[in-house]
């Protein structure tokens, strides 16, 4: 069944929250980060690390962003080419429940897995791959609160 245009106005108006509330995140990171004293400014080597590891999360954090708002633009690009729904690699439908689950999605789950082999032959974990990541970033921020 074909994504109706009730549908597709719903899933712009929640990518177009999701992608604002990535900006709200990143802010409120860059926020925090400017307000906290620099930590390793002294010799001890464990706030070395700390502080190394927090810039390193930081970055990590980032990356991860950066990705999700490239993917949901490139999704709001899809509804404006009336093509959001249409898997890139098959042209098949994808389904509205993992629209709903993953509103970015631009491969059926199928088309994904291939391409996640395809991508990374061998590789044990692509089987237990989020592709939600902005489920993996919240994820990560509750367990460092």
């Amino acid at each position: 069944m074909a994504v109706t245009d009730k549908q597709i106005e719903d899933f712009k108006s929640q990518l177009l929250s999701m992608k604002e509330e990535v900006f709200r995140r990143n802010q409120n990171r860059e926020e925090n980060v400017d307000s906290e004293p620099l930590k390793g400014n002294d010799n001890h080597m464990a706030n070395a690390g700390t502080a190394e590891y927090d810039h390193a999360k930081e970055m990590a954090l980032n990356q991860n962003d950066e990705q999700l708002i490239n993917e949901i633009d490139e999704a709001l690009q899809r509804i404006e080419e009336g093509t959001y729904g249409i898997c890139i690699d098959t042209g098949d439908e994808i389904s509205i429940e993992r629209l709903e689950a993953v509103p970015y999605a631009k491969r059926t789950i199928e088309a994904q897995k291939a391409y996640d082999e395809q991508k990374n032959p061998g590789d044990e974990r692509i089987n237990t791959k989020h592709e939600d990541t902005s489920e993996m970033i919240n994820q990560i921020e509750n367990e460092h609160e």
